[in-house]
Order: C-alpha cells, then structure tokens, then sequence
C-alpha cells in the first residue's frame, strides 16, 4: 500500500485570543457559597489522577504573584474576632457554578489576590460591628432580571471588552470590573433613604444587603473612602502605564494593588461615627450573590414602588400604604415606599429589616 502524503493547509490561522469560558460545570450543583453558613457544605476533595487538576491558562496579563496559592504572609495573621483570616480570598472564578442564567457573558475569571501584607506594620481586622447594611441603587426595570439570575453583575460581565459603557472611566479597572456598594454606619442616622452616590435618585431601587457577604473568603472585594474614578482602590494611574488600552479586563492586575489590611482599615473608616461618608465605594469582584444576601428594597416614588408590585409572585401588604413583598426564591423580600429624604435606617428599623442596634443581617 502506497503511503499517503500528510495534506497542508495554507489557510490555517491561530485561534483568536481571548477571554477564555469556563470548565464545564458539574452535573451535581455545588452548595450556593454566597452565605457564610454554607461553607461547611462544601465537598470534601477526593483522590483523583493528575491529569483532572489541568486548569486551562488564563488569558491577560498575570497579577502579581501566583492567584492560585494563598498569600502566606498575609495567612499569618488572624483576627480574634473571626472576622478576617488574612488569606488571599476568591482564588476561583466567582461565576455561579451549576447554573446557565446567572447573566455572565463574558466571564472575568478568579479575582486577582491582594498585595502580600507588610507585616512590618499593625495588620487591620475586618470590623463589622459597626455596619448596618450595604445599598446598590439599581432601575426598578432591571430587578426582576437580577432576582432570576440571583446576582448582581460587573459591566464587563455583560458587556465584554468591546461594550458601550456608561463612562469611559469604567475602563480603568475597576468600574467595568466590579459591582459596587456603598457601606451604612450603624449610626449614620442621617443617610438619607434614597441612597448616596452613584445609583440615587428616586427612580431608583435602593436594594439592601447583609455585609456578612464580606466575611466570605470565596467573595473578593476591594473598598475606599473615596472617589476612585472608575479605578481600583490602591491603583494610580501611574499604574496603569503600559496596560492595554480600552481593555477593561487587561488592568485585572490592578486588583492586586491593595492589602487586605488597608481594604479592612478603609471600610472600618467608612461605617464609623455619625457622619455618612457619601463617596465610599466597595468593588464587588464580577458580582454580588442575592441569595442570602440581599434583605430588603426601598423605593422613594410610587411608580418604582408600582413597578415592583408588578412582578411575578409580589404582593401589597394589606391595610399599610406603600408596602410589600417580592418572590425570591422561597422568601419573600420586603419592599418599602417611604420619602427619599427620610433617614434609612429609620425606615428599615420600622420594617423590621434592621435590628434596634441598626444591623441588617
């Protein structure tokens, strides 16, 4: 038999780099990690062969230091509160596992660590004492969107790197990257009901979370008690010097600018004392879980307020003018009318979302 010459193809071209999707998830959904008691549910590992723990290379720019391994310096410090480990947190991709509607597009990957920690210097606990809730202001239209998909999404989650965002400054590595969240003292009495920052007015819904999504080691987040400008707290823009340009997902290596220590003194900074720090910003790496998360909605106009009462599964408290209840999965979310000039936690202390002490959990 003749030996048949190996054909060649002079068309051939190299696959288009890119952001790359992720493994294939498991048939059997993991436990949801979005709330903290859940951790204990998590498998436990079991023997496999060397060739399953192949994890496909990552795309972009590398942050600093290896993201799959722990930072050790910083594992050697623990709060005697429990709150903080000082461990590198969300080494794995934060895109919900076992679930195809979570509204990610365009999947960012694990979220960076965080800079190594200068032991030379106090390490900062996480303090949660002090906080009352996290707000995200969101368009009454897209909560029923959020709701099914169970989470809050980055820009680029849905955008991806050629999407129109709302200002170019989101390209700077942060604010198309990230969730964000503002941060309520427990005795910032006069944060106003319609929220503070980006995301309040009354056309918007001011959704509120528990802070212990912060404690979750799986949960990368960065904070600030400023006004970053689309950039990630601890970047400059010396930083981004040499990064790709228009490339959201090219300046990921930004979110290893900031220690765990200077990420906790700046939220512990932020909830202290009376007066509200209306600038602070906390960056939610790719998205925010709702499950278990999220405790309650403040509308401050009635057609917002109309619009919610309008989803499946809501309902009209009987007998009290603007309030009610929305379907979450099986619990029902509470919703409050109020004034966008009456102070918050008044208001959610009266609806029973925050305890006497202020704290929504």
């Amino acid at each position: 038999m003749s030996r048949i010459p190996k054909p060649t193809n002079a068309s051939f071209s190299p696959r288009p780099e890119g952001v790359r999707s992720p493994p294939t998830p498991p048939s059997a959904p993991l436990p949801n990690l979005s709330n903290v008691a859940n951790q204990s549910k998590i498998p436990k590992p079991v023997n496999t062969p060397a060739s399953a723990h192949y994890r496909p290379r990552q795309d972009g720019p590398r942050p600093p230091g290896d993201s799959t391994q722990p930072n050790r310096t910083q594992a050697a410090f623990q709060s005697h509160q429990g709150v903080s480990t000082f461990n590198s947190p969300a080494t794995t991709s934060t895109q919900a596992v076992g679930s195809s509607n979570t509204g990610v597009k365009y999947p960012q990957g694990p979220c960076p660590p965080m800079a190594a920690a200068d032991l030379s210097r106090p390490q900062t606990a996480l303090n949660l004492g002090n906080a009352a809730c996290l707000t995200h202001g969101i368009s009454p239209e897209h909560v029923q969107s959020a709701l099914q998909q169970g989470q809050l999404n980055s820009a680029y989650s849905r955008l991806g790197k050629d999407g129109k965002y709302s200002r170019d400054a989101d390209k700077n590595g942060g604010g198309a990257l990230a969730v964000y969240t503002r941060a309520v003292g427990t005795e910032q009495n006069t944060w106003k009901a319609q929220g503070s920052g980006v995301g309040s007015n009354d056309s918007k819904v001011q959704m509120i979370l528990s802070p212990a999504i912060l404690q979750d080691p799986n949960h990368g987040w960065r904070a600030s008690s400023t006004d970053n400008m689309g950039k990630v707290p601890g970047s400059t823009t010396a930083h981004q010097a040499g990064l790709p340009k228009n490339d959201p997902l090219g300046r990921a290596s930004l979110w290893s600018r900031q220690t765990e220590s200077a990420r906790n003194s700046a939220f512990n900074a932020t909830v202290n004392g009376k007066a509200p720090q209306a600038n602070n910003e906390q960056l939610h790496w790719e998205k925010v879980p709702l499950q278990g998360n999220l405790k309650g909605m403040v509308v401050t106009s009635p057609a917002s307020f109309d619009t919610l009462m309008g989803l499946p599964g809501a309902q009209r408290t009987e007998g009290k003018q603007g309030r009610g209840t929305v379907r979450f999965g099986d619990q029902d979310v509470k919703v409050i009318l109020t004034d966008g000039k009456r102070p918050l936690l008044a208001t959610l202390k009266e609806a029973g979302i925050a305890e006497a002490n202020g704290q929504v959990r």
